[in-house]
């Protein structure tokens, strides 16, 4: 096998030290392999011991296998040099380096220094049963006593947040505030801030972090209004018979486009309160086929319309600002209740001796607090490598930044394959990194580096086209967190055999939207719900898919290039979650008399 042909982005992301590196590494880049030889070249080159080197990686599994990897390359390179004692000594030290997950680092942190904070270096890690049972036992005594002492602050949060059937909703409330606070570095303090922001002071409502957001949406759904009816337009431009029809939509136009050009909240509010478009004109010279078009376009901006005045524009800015100010009083109760569930919960947990995960990081971020303990990691780590650093969260991102000297951090992730913000994942740490690092060629001294690895070696162009003819349509700034342009785009990374038919079909199934929905897929978290009925029909038109290339003669290629015929194990199916999805699949494909074999745990359903 011969030497791997790095590419130069590649080569800079093994080889660059001396400021903080981003490296947007798109899929297929190549990534693991750029880390594992960056590992190497501290080992070999820069003679850097492997437990000098801390690298977090987002799964167990993705540390086990990084540990591998270097491991295998290690004892190639000792093949070309039996006598490198220094990469002997790697082999022995590789099995105490800290290539593992962030909580793996942050519970080696605590049981190094239980002392600096006071903790009992006998707690240990509790099930997840047995941490949800001692919330609920907590949350009830809580609830329990303020009914016992009638306070008046919890009863009016009951009387808010409850019904007859009992104060669930409110428990639910202080549960789930809790866990989202968690994700972040001092979540009492961050809370408290937070809920301040409701204390408004003078200023008109579109200034407001909530009316700034509404005001832009509102602004968007008019804008897309305009250039729906000025499409329409467009087309009767040279139809001399349609003159009613052309009046009607410019003044259509008109009216939005003056409401849309208002500056602050309480112009476009009134603006568009009283928004009346002309009744539709009547006019037998114009086919109907184009005045059902154009009926049908103008009543779906007049829908969106009316959507926007039933869902946002319910009130003038003083009466927005109003109901913010009130939510303030309520909030701060929320508040009050939520912070003492956080210590009741805390001391009960050291009472029985037990710690949950948010706990061992914040117990760490506690530790490192302290300066001269940050500094024993600062002087014993040389580099700091984050793995799939689209995924880290507020708490992770302070620990890692405490024990960095500021000019060693290696971050490698892509935003786009982000699919955690429901977990406390905070893509936008690494946004706000990708805008300010710059690429090698634009930098300035003490800047940080920005690395872009966008080819793709493990599709062939015709995929790579279409995937970003999808992607530059679909994703934005507002949709996706990014704007995605050809500087993002997907580029060909390796050579492959030419086969047959090698267009990019992507087939869309058009689904009805108003079925009732009876089917819930297993990742509740997502909340994506799912219909039995569409599942069946993707499944038939799978299987039909299937049964249609195996024996259209397709030609496929080996690894040394020459074609053959396509067989059932050359076909996978990737699914959203296969727990309750996959059998569907398996059944519909096993009607076909087409072997299949599902394996759940892989999440990856497979042919035979």
């Amino acid at each position: 096998m011969g030497e791997v042909k790095w590419t130069k982005e590649q080569l800079l992301a093994i080889n660059e030290k001396g400021q903080n590196i981003l490296v947007a590494a798109a899929a297929g880049s190549g990534k693991t392999a750029v880390l594992v030889e960056r590992i190497i070249n501290k080992i070999t080159n820069e003679k850097i011991d492997i437990d000098k080197i801390l690298v977090v990686t987002f799964t167990k599994a993705a540390a086990s296998e990084m540990r591998g990897r270097i491991l295998d390359t290690i004892y190639k390179e000792i093949e070309k040099d039996t006598n490198n004692t220094h990469l002997q000594k790697q082999i022995t030290l590789l099995s105490k380096a800290n290539i593992c997950t962030i909580d793996s680092f942050c519970l080696d942190v605590v049981k190094n220094n239980f002392f600096e904070i006071g903790i009992s270096p006998n707690l240990k890690i509790a099930e997840s049963t047995e941490i949800e049972i001692l919330k609920q036992e907590i949350l009830e005594e809580i609830f329990e006593e303020k009914y016992e002492n009638e306070e008046k602050e919890f009863l009016e949060l009951v009387d808010t947040y409850t019904n007859y059937r009992g104060d669930e909703a409110l428990k639910d409330v202080v549960l789930e505030v809790y866990t989202f606070i968690q994700s972040t570095p001092f979540p009492g303090e961050w809370l408290k801030e937070k809920i301040e922001m409701f204390n408004l002071k003078d200023v008109s409502f579109e200034q407001t972090i909530w009316g700034k957001i509404l005001f832009e949406k509102v602004k968007n759904e008019l804008e897309d209004g305009i250039l729906k009816l000025e499409n329409e337009l467009r087309k009767l431009e040279y139809d001399i018979d349609a003159g009613k029809f052309v009046v009607t939509l410019s003044e259509d136009i008109r009216k939005i486009k003056e409401v849309y050009n208002q500056k602050d909240w309480d112009s476009v509010y009134i603006g568009i309160n009283s928004l009346s478009l002309d009744r539709f004109p009547v006019d037998k010279k114009v086919p109907d086929e184009i005045k059902n078009r154009i009926k049908q376009v103008r009543n779906k901006v007049k829908e969106d319309i009316k959507k926007i005045t039933q869902n946002i524009m319910l009130y003038n800015s003083e009466e927005a600002n109003t109901d913010i100010k009130e939510m303030h009083g309520t909030l701060s109760k929320i508040q009050n209740l939520v912070l003492e569930f956080l210590e009741a919960f805390a001391k009960a947990k050291q009472d029985r001796n037990i710690m949950d995960f948010n706990d061992i990081e914040h117990f760490a971020l506690e530790i490192l607090g302290n300066e001269s303990s940050a500094n024993k990691y600062k002087d014993k780590y040389d580099e700091i490598l984050i793995d799939e650093y689209q995924d880290s969260n507020l708490v992770q991102e302070y620990i890692l930044n405490t024990i960095s000297r500021k000019n060693n951090i290696f971050m490698v992730g892509d935003v786009k394959q982000s699919i955690y913000k429901f977990r406390g994942a905070r893509p936008e740490l690494f946004l706000e990194k990708y805008e300010s690092y710059n690429l090698k060629e634009n930098l300035q001294e003490g800047e940080n580096l920005k690395i872009q690895l966008f080819k793709n070696f493990r599709s062939r162009e015709n995929i790579l086209t279409l995937t970003n003819i999808v992607f530059n349509n679909i994703m934005s700034k507002n949709l996706g967190d990014i704007d995605y342009t050809e500087g993002e785009y997907l580029n060909l990374g390796s050579e492959y055999s030419e086969g047959i038919n090698l267009e990019t079909e992507l087939n869309i199934i058009d689904l009805k939207e108003d079925e009732e929905s009876i089917y819930k897929g297993e990742n509740e978290d997502t909340e994506e719900i799912e219909k039995v009925e569409d599942i069946l029909l993707e499944a038939k038109f799978v299987a039909k898919k299937i049964y249609e290339l195996i024996n259209s003669g397709y030609m496929v290629s080996n690894k040394d290039k020459t074609l053959r015929k396509i067989t059932y194990k050359d076909i996978a199916i990737l699914l959203r979650s296969t727990q309750s999805l996959a059998p569907i699949y398996e059944q519909e494909i096993s009607k076909l008399n087409i072997p299949v074999f599902c394996d759940t745990s892989t999440r990856v359903s497979r042919l035979n």
